[in-house]
């Protein structure tokens, strides 16, 4: 069926998937599980560069949700051959969506809604059904510098108490960043510093890996660098660490911390990790073999892998004039 029409993204294994139980057979795709546990950190900002290979439970429950509330069945009778553990979540979505409508996809509109202008996705940011918001969020643009009102429907963004909208707001500013003669705005920069700070580890990881983008890379933002690279959630660290081997210095008191973590790293066999922390002995230290020397005295089975990461790392161009 899929073939015969022409489906246009079948190298996106979620959207297959996704056009399955759009098509009225979520059922049999439902009772197979393929995704047990998802991974322990995936932006879902950036679908486009890493989506995930198949629907967890939670999606195909809102999946099918959507495919019921779209043909305007409250209680379809195909519910009772679903599976219990994706019926009970499919059921609150499918309570929510007949209750808020709370979705940009609308069935009854009979248009294609990604057809818009730069004007109307930016009006369309500040619409009350949070779903909107974040499909907005994800499309305004501009071939020109931000304007006020277009900075402050930013900030608000950037405020919200939905983690969705915060999440799209980062991306959507360091987006927008680019695309500007002189950068992010201090106040822009300013409310995603605030974030590096935030309850959720998500946000506050997508925050300092903004900061750092965007190179607004600050001492306030390196202090939070620093207390995330002790972490115990994987890209909280990463986040914290990547901000910090982009700066030319980093405090002494720092050290003893990016040490520790270093260790920690090679202790796990994280050799992803150990090779970011060398970009960063490399840039802060005229012998960075020397200091992992002594630093890895107690422990020489170890100085090998940092050896070799140091190696591999591309070393600074420095120019003599």
């Amino acid at each position: 069926m899929l073939y015969q029409s022409t489906f246009s993204q079948p190298h996106f294994p979620e959207l297959v998937e996704l056009a399955v139980i759009g098509t009225g057979l979520g059922v049999l795709r439902s009772n197979l599980v393929f995704v047990k546990k998802v991974a322990a950190f995936w932006d879902s900002t950036h679908w486009q560069i890493a989506p995930p290979p198949f629907l967890n439970i939670q999606s195909l429950a809102y999946a099918n949700a959507l495919a019921a509330w779209s043909r305007d069945e409250t209680a379809p009778d195909w519910l009772n051959d679903m599976s219990s553990e994706v019926k009970r979540p499919m059921k609150r979505s499918l309570k929510y969506l007949f209750k808020t409508g709370d979705s940009f996809f609308n069935p009854r509109e009979g248009q294609h809604r990604l057809n818009l202008s730069d004007e109307q996705w930016w009006d369309l940011a500040q619409h009350p059904s949070a779903s909107t918001q974040v499909i907005a969020i994800r499309h305004v643009n501009t071939d020109q510098s931000l304007t006020q009102k277009q900075e402050s429907a930013l900030l608000n963004k950037l405020q919200s108490t939905e983690r969705a909208t915060t999440l799209n707001a980062i991306t959507t500013t360091e987006r927008l960043s680019s695309g500007q003669e002189n950068g992010i705005s201090d106040s822009l920069a300013g409310q995603i510093r605030t974030l590096v700070d935030h309850r959720d580890d998500e946000i506050r990881a997508k925050a300092m890996c903004a900061l750092t983008t965007v190179n607004r890379i600050d001492s306030s933002a390196i202090d939070a660098a620093a207390n995330m690279i002790e972490d115990d959630i994987r890209h909280v660290v990463f986040a914290g660490v990547h901000a910090l081997t982009t700066v030319d210095q980093v405090p002494e008191y720092v050290s003893p911390s990016f040490d520790r973590s270093f260790i920690k790293a090679l202790k796990s066999c994280d050799y992803e990790f150990v090779g970011l922390f060398a970009k960063g002995y490399n840039r802060w230290h005229d012998d960075p073999k020397q200091h992992l020397e002594q630093l890895l005295c107690d422990s020489p089975e170890f100085l090998p892998i940092a050896m070799e990461a140091l190696e591999q790392t591309p070393q600074q161009v420095v120019n003599i004039g």
